[in-house]
């Protein structure tokens, strides 16, 4: 596949996801489709009608891509492995819509932010198995390129530029039929230097429910094929807890389930706690001890801050080593990376056996692991 295609393909796989969103709202009646309502502009005769929005189409961009909390979206493909995918909704907060796409390639974690005369794609981090809320802790790089997804006016001939690419919305009422019903649909066509296009079809109060990407005969599809509703996201979690005999770490695999808007954080205090009910035995944090923050930083360093029960343990050196590097090994396999910067009460941590210095970081210890 050369570079061409696989530029467009990161494209077509990422804004696909947020834009499907509606199909769990009231659907839109009959007479509103089927009958359109003749327009009478009696509110001011001078206005020039060849300028006037077509006022039959809904200018609210968030009907076209509606922010839904607590559902998971899934797509059939055909023409390219990735082009199969399904999505869950993050955070909705503020005029921000994070969602975590998943193929059979990689997790991607993608902002939306909600403008007043556009919907821009603001974030992309591939490979992100974890949950952070990234607008939060404000780790979007500067150089982030954006993409607007959709632009006001809502109506045909409407146009913007991305990343060498040309969009236009070709059609406001152009019905397609996939697995998960048929819909009459804005048609946008995104043009590319090549000459190939992308085409996405959003539905009311639904969103995206098909992107098709066409380069001569190659051809690729993904289309809407169902919508859970009172879905959660799964993550799994290794845990990394002592043996028996406190001679080295076994793994438990466990998952977190997590709603729209729910910090990771808090599930993970639960399940580290021993208070997830389908795993007792990941018990691996002194008895009180809360996680007080966690995220990823833009360095890859894992930033972690605990009560101060983390401290006043009561174990020998053993006990100590292994209360730590428990959670270390947990959060570094979590994440994907090595470095953990712990800290207690904001202050570096500073055991009976064990002081660490400001910044000082530690990492995953393969020793300890059992074969």
């Amino acid at each position: 596949m050369n570079k061409r295609t696989m530029k467009w393909l990161s494209l077509f796989l990422s804004v696909g996801i947020l834009s499907s969103c509606g199909l769990l709202q009231n659907e839109p009646e009959e007479t509103e489709t089927d009958q359109p309502t003749e327009i009478v502009d009696d509110v001011n005769e001078d206005n020039d009608s060849d300028e006037t929005v077509d006022s039959e189409i809904n200018q609210d961009l968030a009907v076209w891509m509606p922010r839904l909390d607590n559902v998971s979206y899934h797509y059939v493909g055909t023409g390219n492995e990735y082009a199969a995918y399904s999505w869950y909704p993050q955070f909705n907060q503020d005029d921000f819509y994070q969602i975590a796409r998943n193929n059979s390639g990689t997790t991607v974690a993608e902002i939306y932010e909600y403008r007043a005369d556009a919907i821009v794609r603001t974030f992309q981090n591939e490979e992100t198995y974890y949950r952070d809320n990234f607008s939060e802790i404000g780790t979007i790089p500067a150089d982030t390129i954006e993409e607007t997804v959709l632009q006001l006016p809502i109506e045909v001939g409407t146009t913007w530029e991305g990343d060498g690419t040309d969009f236009e919305i070709t059609a406001v009422d152009h019905e397609i039929t996939v697995p998960a019903d048929t819909y009459t649909t804005l048609e946008i066509t995104i043009a590319y230097e090549d000459g190939a296009t992308t085409k996405r079809y959003y539905a009311e109060n639904v969103g995206l429910v098909a992107e098709i990407y066409e380069d001569g005969e190659f051809v690729v599809e993904s289309k809407l094929e169902t919508i859970e509703e009172n879905s959660t996201e799964v993550i799994p979690v290794s845990v990394y807890v002592a043996d028996e005999q406190a001679m080295g770490m076994d793994v438990v695999d466990a998952d977190v389930q997590l709603m729209t808007n729910d910090p990771a954080r808090v599930a993970l205090q639960e399940l580290l706690s021993g208070q997830n009910p389908d795993y007792p035995e990941t018990n691996i944090l002194p008895e009180g001890t809360e996680i007080q923050y966690l995220f990823l930083n833009s360095d890859r360093v894992i930033e972690v801050d605990v009560s101060e029960e983390f401290e006043n343990m009561n174990a020998g050196s053993t006990g100590e080593l292994f209360f730590i590097y428990n959670l270390v090994n947990t959060l570094s396999q979590y994440y994907g990376t090595d470095e953990v910067l712990l800290t207690v009460e904001g202050e570096p941590y500073s055991g009976a056996h064990m002081i660490l210095k400001d910044g000082e970081t530690l990492n995953f210890n393969q020793e300890m692991v059992n074969e």
